[in-house]
Protein backbone atom coordinates (compact mmCIF):
# COMPACT_ATOMS: atom_id res chain seq x y z
CA UNK A 1 0.00 0.00 0.00
CA UNK A 2 3.11 2.23 0.57
CA UNK A 3 3.72 2.73 -3.15
CA UNK A 4 0.16 3.10 -3.96
CA UNK A 5 0.28 6.02 -1.80
CA UNK A 6 3.55 7.39 -3.00
CA UNK A 7 1.89 6.82 -6.46
CA UNK A 8 -1.37 9.02 -5.59
CA UNK A 9 1.07 12.07 -3.40
CA UNK A 10 2.81 12.40 -6.43
CA UNK A 11 -0.12 12.49 -8.65
CA UNK A 12 -1.18 15.45 -6.83
CA UNK A 13 1.70 17.23 -7.00
CA UNK A 14 4.11 16.41 -3.53
CA UNK A 15 7.18 15.48 -3.24
CA UNK A 16 7.52 12.02 -1.96
CA UNK A 17 10.41 10.34 -0.54
CA UNK A 18 9.87 6.54 0.18
CA UNK A 19 10.93 4.89 3.69
CA UNK A 20 11.95 1.27 3.09
CA UNK A 21 13.56 -1.66 4.49
CA UNK A 22 12.98 -4.20 2.13
CA UNK A 23 15.19 -4.98 -1.05
CA UNK A 24 12.83 -5.85 -3.21
CA UNK A 25 10.45 -3.07 -2.50
CA UNK A 26 13.62 -0.43 -2.38
CA UNK A 27 14.21 -1.30 -6.13
CA UNK A 28 10.49 -1.26 -7.41
CA UNK A 29 10.28 2.23 -5.46
CA UNK A 30 13.34 3.28 -7.57
CA UNK A 31 12.44 2.19 -10.39
CA UNK A 32 8.88 3.88 -10.27
CA UNK A 33 10.99 7.06 -9.85
CA UNK A 34 11.23 7.94 -6.39
CA UNK A 35 12.97 9.16 -3.74
CA UNK A 36 14.61 6.23 -1.78
CA UNK A 37 15.65 5.43 2.03
CA UNK A 38 17.40 2.60 2.38
CA UNK A 39 16.58 2.06 6.13
CA UNK A 40 19.47 -0.84 6.15
CA UNK A 41 21.99 1.64 5.22
CA UNK A 42 20.82 5.40 6.80
CA UNK A 43 18.80 6.63 9.30
CA UNK A 44 15.19 7.54 7.84
CA UNK A 45 14.61 10.19 10.00
CA UNK A 46 17.97 11.74 9.55
CA UNK A 47 17.76 11.43 5.98
CA UNK A 48 14.28 13.09 5.19
CA UNK A 49 16.08 15.92 7.50
CA UNK A 50 18.98 16.46 5.24
CA UNK A 51 16.72 15.87 2.09
CA UNK A 52 14.70 19.20 3.18
CA UNK A 53 17.29 21.12 4.63
CA UNK A 54 16.47 20.55 7.94
CA UNK A 55 12.56 21.35 7.80
CA UNK A 56 11.39 17.76 8.05
CA UNK A 57 8.52 16.61 6.10
CA UNK A 58 4.72 18.20 5.38
CA UNK A 59 3.26 14.92 5.80
CA UNK A 60 4.14 11.13 6.15
CA UNK A 61 1.91 8.48 5.26
CA UNK A 62 3.16 5.51 7.52
CA UNK A 63 1.66 2.11 5.70
CA UNK A 64 3.03 -0.22 7.76
CA UNK A 65 1.83 -1.32 11.19
CA UNK A 66 5.05 -0.59 13.20
CA UNK A 67 6.07 0.88 16.50
CA UNK A 68 9.73 2.30 15.29
CA UNK A 69 7.69 3.19 12.06
CA UNK A 70 4.94 5.35 14.15
CA UNK A 71 7.76 6.85 16.02
CA UNK A 72 10.01 7.91 13.14
CA UNK A 73 7.41 9.56 11.18
CA UNK A 74 6.16 11.72 14.31
CA UNK A 75 9.98 12.50 14.38
CA UNK A 76 9.97 12.85 10.58
CA UNK A 77 7.67 15.72 10.65
CA UNK A 78 8.53 19.53 9.90
CA UNK A 79 7.94 22.28 13.38
CA UNK A 80 4.69 23.33 12.55
CA UNK A 81 1.98 22.05 11.08
CA UNK A 82 3.27 18.45 10.32
CA UNK A 83 0.33 16.02 9.59
CA UNK A 84 0.74 12.40 10.23
CA UNK A 85 -1.42 9.84 8.12
CA UNK A 86 -1.53 6.12 10.13
CA UNK A 87 -2.55 4.20 7.00
CA UNK A 88 -1.25 0.08 8.04
CA UNK A 89 -2.89 -1.95 11.25
CA UNK A 90 0.12 -3.83 12.44
CA UNK A 91 -0.41 -7.49 14.27
CA UNK A 92 1.39 -7.81 17.01
CA UNK A 93 -0.39 -4.00 17.97
CA UNK A 94 2.14 -1.44 17.15
CA UNK A 95 2.09 1.70 19.75
CA UNK A 96 2.38 5.08 19.24
CA UNK A 97 3.80 7.11 21.92
CA UNK A 98 3.40 10.64 21.77
CA UNK A 99 4.52 13.30 23.76
CA UNK A 100 1.19 15.94 24.47
CA UNK A 101 2.99 18.96 24.33
CA UNK A 102 4.75 17.99 20.80
CA UNK A 103 1.68 17.94 19.49
CA UNK A 104 0.17 20.93 20.95
CA UNK A 105 3.56 22.97 20.24
CA UNK A 106 4.25 21.92 17.10
CA UNK A 107 0.66 22.16 15.83
CA UNK A 108 0.44 18.01 14.89
CA UNK A 109 -2.35 16.50 13.13
CA UNK A 110 -2.83 12.12 13.90
CA UNK A 111 -4.76 11.03 10.96
CA UNK A 112 -6.39 7.97 11.13
CA UNK A 113 -7.82 6.07 8.42
CA UNK A 114 -9.97 2.86 7.15
CA UNK A 115 -12.19 2.12 4.62
CA UNK A 116 -13.74 3.73 1.92
CA UNK A 117 -17.01 5.87 0.36
CA UNK A 118 -18.70 5.10 -2.93
CA UNK A 119 -16.61 8.20 -4.26
CA UNK A 120 -13.78 7.20 -3.14
CA UNK A 121 -14.01 3.95 -5.33
CA UNK A 122 -14.51 5.67 -8.10
CA UNK A 123 -11.45 8.07 -7.56
CA UNK A 124 -9.51 5.11 -7.40
CA UNK A 125 -11.01 3.13 -10.70
CA UNK A 126 -10.06 6.02 -12.29
CA UNK A 127 -6.65 6.63 -11.14
CA UNK A 128 -6.02 2.61 -12.00
CA UNK A 129 -7.69 2.85 -15.48
CA UNK A 130 -5.69 6.18 -16.16
CA UNK A 131 -2.48 4.54 -15.10
CA UNK A 132 -1.97 7.51 -12.89
CA UNK A 133 -1.34 4.49 -10.19
CA UNK A 134 0.01 1.67 -11.71
CA UNK A 135 -0.13 -1.47 -9.80
CA UNK A 136 1.81 -3.67 -12.27
CA UNK A 137 4.34 -3.42 -10.53
CA UNK A 138 3.60 -3.86 -7.41
CA UNK A 139 1.48 -7.40 -7.15
CA UNK A 140 3.38 -10.34 -7.25
CA UNK A 141 0.89 -12.96 -7.44
CA UNK A 142 1.24 -16.86 -6.68
CA UNK A 143 -1.67 -19.00 -7.65
CA UNK A 144 -1.83 -22.45 -5.82
CA UNK A 145 -4.28 -25.42 -6.51
CA UNK A 146 -6.58 -26.12 -3.98
CA UNK A 147 -4.55 -29.45 -3.53
CA UNK A 148 -1.33 -27.22 -2.45
CA UNK A 149 -3.36 -25.25 0.18
CA UNK A 150 -0.81 -25.96 2.73
CA UNK A 151 2.25 -24.94 0.44
CA UNK A 152 -0.07 -21.50 -0.30
CA UNK A 153 -0.35 -20.20 3.56
CA UNK A 154 3.24 -21.10 4.48
CA UNK A 155 4.09 -18.72 0.89
CA UNK A 156 1.87 -16.01 2.42
CA UNK A 157 3.29 -15.73 5.73
CA UNK A 158 6.71 -14.58 4.35
CA UNK A 159 7.94 -11.23 4.46
CA UNK A 160 7.00 -8.70 1.29
CA UNK A 161 4.34 -11.38 0.41
CA UNK A 162 1.62 -9.69 -1.25
CA UNK A 163 -0.81 -11.90 -2.39
CA UNK A 164 -1.59 -15.60 -2.82
CA UNK A 165 -4.51 -16.98 -4.38
CA UNK A 166 -6.05 -20.69 -4.01
CA UNK A 167 -7.60 -21.72 -6.92
CA UNK A 168 -10.96 -23.62 -6.56
CA UNK A 169 -11.12 -24.79 -10.07
CA UNK A 170 -7.44 -26.30 -10.77
CA UNK A 171 -5.75 -28.82 -9.60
Amino acid sequence: MGLINAQTAKAYGCRVIVSEMIPKKIETAKAMGFEVIDCNESDPVEKVKELTEGIGADAVIVAVGATSANSQGLEMLKQNDGRMLLFAAGYPVPELKVDSNMLHYRKMELIGTFGADHEDFKEAAQALSSKVVDVSKLVEEKKFPLSRLQEAYEEASKPGMYRVSVMLDEE
